[in-house]
């Protein structure tokens, strides 16, 4: 998993390795990032809407994520980050 920004500066590096079971979703990696570290983790998902909050940027082996219930495999790469702003 690569962490970008705060996510980076919340967990003290840049890229972390979670072992997921073979049904894992990625509300469940999620969730766990979120109990296990908090901060901004805690915010990437809606809890409204039960999607990945338009405040930050998760992708999955390079393609962005909003889907919560994307299946997982141990060998996927995700990244987490905020979009970049302009203007």
């Amino acid at each position: 998993m690569l962490l970008h920004a705060n996510f980076r500066e919340i967990v003290g590096k840049r890229e972390i390795v979670e072992e997921i079971d073979s049904n894992s979703t990625l509300k469940h990696v999620l969730d766990k990032l979120a109990k296990k570290y908090g901060g901004d983790f805690k915010q990437i998902v809606d809890p409204k809407k039960e999607v990945i909050s338009l405040e930050f940027l998760v992708s999955v082996n390079g393609r962005i994520a909003r889907d919560m219930n994307i299946r997982l495999n141990n060998d996927d790469i995700l990244m987490i980050t905020i979009p970049a702003g302009g203007g």
